[in-house]
């Protein structure tokens, strides 16, 4: 059954020197699609180039592009929108695929050293965008989930996915309510990460898609390494374990999942 990488960053410095290989690992793996997710304008050639990269490798990319909280205090949202509007207008974007299947990674980081307020207008430009457009949003969420959910329910979206949502599960299915997936990430291979594994026990399983966040967020086995798409697997296992589910079943469901949240085939990995 194919698996989706719904969350990787193949432009990170550390892929610079071997990221074919890395793809390489990723299908021997058994993962077959992967999301390219941006953070900033100003690094979206490099992640066009590491998709190209990767897709030379037989290895399917669908590309998401946004401005991650964290460049709040270098990216206006008037930059970030008009990015947005390049890719989409296919000023940047080769005809053979498709400007973007989610606009992210986008959301508010409230422990970050960056202004509350700049965060918050950078969101908000982005989450308006993306609704007029129709496309879901990837969302980065820490200390701000609360405050996530205020935007939404305000805003016009497309729905999306939390990216690695560790938070309670009463925040899970608010977000679940506005049309909202659920990252599972290496955080559930963790053998100590109780409160992770209780949350994911209680959510809808036709909530949940698998991400590693390469390279970032390695799970138990690769801890102080850099996290690879190839892992994914792995999150896969501890998500069978924890729901008491045999491996292809889930990996059917997730497929579907995905195919969901990004309004693709059900079949269309590898396509």
């Amino acid at each position: 059954m194919p698996l989706t990488d719904t969350h990787c960053h193949l432009e990170a410095k550390v892929f610079a020197g071997d990221l074919g290989k890395v793809a390489r690992h990723a299908l021997e793996h058994g993962v077959e699609r992967l999301v390219a997710v941006g953070v900033s304008p100003e690094d979206f050639p490099a992640q066009r180039q590491a998709m190209d990269t990767v897709r030379a490798e037989g290895l399917p990319v669908l590309p998401a592009f946004g401005s991650h909280p964290w460049w709040a205090d270098r990216v206006d949202p008037e930059t970030a929108i008009a990015a947005l509007d390049r890719l989409w207008l296919g000023e940047e974007t080769p005809c053979d695929e498709p400007a973007m299947v989610a606009v992210g990674e986008v959301g508010l980081d409230f422990a970050a050293d960056v202004e509350p307020d700049r965060q918050n207008a950078l969101f908000v430009a982005q989450l308006d965008w993306a609704g007029a457009h129709g496309l879901p949003v990837i969302l980065h969420e820490r200390k701000s989930a609360d405050r996530l959910l205020y935007w939404l329910r305000r805003h016009r979206h497309a729905g999306g996915v939390v990216h690695g949502f560790v938070g309670s599960v009463q925040q899970a299915k608010q977000f679940i309510d506005e049309g909202f997936f659920i990252g599972v990430g290496g955080a559930v291979t963790h053998p100590g990460a109780h409160r992770v594994h209780r949350m994911i026990r209680q959510l809808p399983l036709e909530a949940l898609v698998l991400e590693t966040d390469a390279p970032n967020q390695p799970g138990h086995a690769h801890r102080g390494e850099r996290n690879l798409p190839g892992y994914l697997p792995e999150n896969l296992d501890a998500l069978a374990r924890l729901r008491d589910m045999e491996i292809g079943e889930l990996a059917a469901v997730i497929d579907g999942n995905t195919a969901r949240l990004f309004g693709l085939p059900a079949d269309c990995a590898g396509a």
